[in-house]
């Protein structure tokens, strides 16, 4: 992947197609990985913006600044260098903040958001309780024996003891657990945990902006997303649950979830 300098970091990033702009947001200890269904088929109408958060995969791990504030910047910076307009933002999980925080400072400049698995705008601080736990293990494996013992107990915890969102009978199931294990060690360490106590209740001001929003997540989905914590949003709706996904719903269901999105984008142009 190429890399840009912005806001004093370095950031992997890869643009596909032409068009009107979305850009696709990853969740924590994500990647860009799981987007690959998303840019085969939006990049063909559309100009698709990539990007690995700061401590990610190979962006790397800064010694500060994993906050939700210094992650907005991040992406408000990649929105300037590439002149982005009025994008549509796809973003799962904790990336969900990233967007929703993005639209609260600039309400004006987006075309709308996807909100895929969503629950950590109002219940960020209970993973912040359960990453505690989870990085403390990680960590003392990574330290003590290495990458492949991480990757090795995640096949046999993941899902189960640790890192809940991660799916136990699913094709996708291989490609997660090396995607949960990808990330420098100073993310595992700081960073997941610095960005989940910088998130604030964003549901309030957030539901009192006049946007399109589109919240969708698997029948599977571990922590299932709250409709009614934003039913007082003018343009919000909520999809019905996608059978037979986890939270990873865009990655196991691809062909539902894209022919949801792409109605979205043709009901907001």
């Amino acid at each position: 992947m190429p890399t840009v300098n912005i806001n004093h970091w370095n950031f992997d990033y890869e643009l596909f197609g032409q068009g009107s702009d979305i850009i696709f947001i990853h969740g924590e200890i994500h990647g860009t990985v799981y987007w690959a269904h998303q840019i085969e088929e939006f990049s063909k109408r559309h100009r698709c913006l990539v990007y690995h958060r700061r401590g990610h995969a190979k962006t790397g791990a800064p010694d500060f600044g994993y906050s939700l504030e210094m992650q907005r910047r991040d992406l408000e910076c990649l929105i300037e260098y590439f002149e982005i307009q009025n994008p549509i933002i796809v973003a799962v999980a904790f990336g969900t903040t990233i967007a929703v925080d993005y639209a609260i400072n600039h309400p004006s400049d987006l075309g709308g958001i996807v909100l895929v698995a969503w629950s950590e705008l109002h219940d960020a601080r209970q993973y912040f309780e359960r990453w505690k736990s989870a990085s403390e293990q990680v960590v003392h494996l990574i330290e003590s024996q290495g990458r492949e013992a991480l990757i090795d107990f995640l096949r046999r915890e993941g899902g189960r003891s640790i890192y809940q969102v991660i799916p136990i009978d699913s094709p996708i199931r291989e490609d997660c657990i090396q995607m949960f294990c990808e990330h420098p060690l100073e993310e595992y360490k700081k960073g997941m945990l610095e960005f989940a106590t910088s998130v604030p209740n964003l549901i309030q001001p957030f539901s009192e902006l006049d946007l399109p929003v589109l919240g969708i997540c698997g029948d599977q989905d571990p922590f299932p997303d709250q409709p009614t914590m934003l039913s007082n949003m003018k343009n919000f709706n909520e999809a019905p649950p996608v059978i037979g996904a986890g939270r990873f719903v865009h990655w196991e269901k691809p062909v539902e979830f894209n022919t949801v999105v792409n109605q979205f984008i043709k009901d907001t142009g």
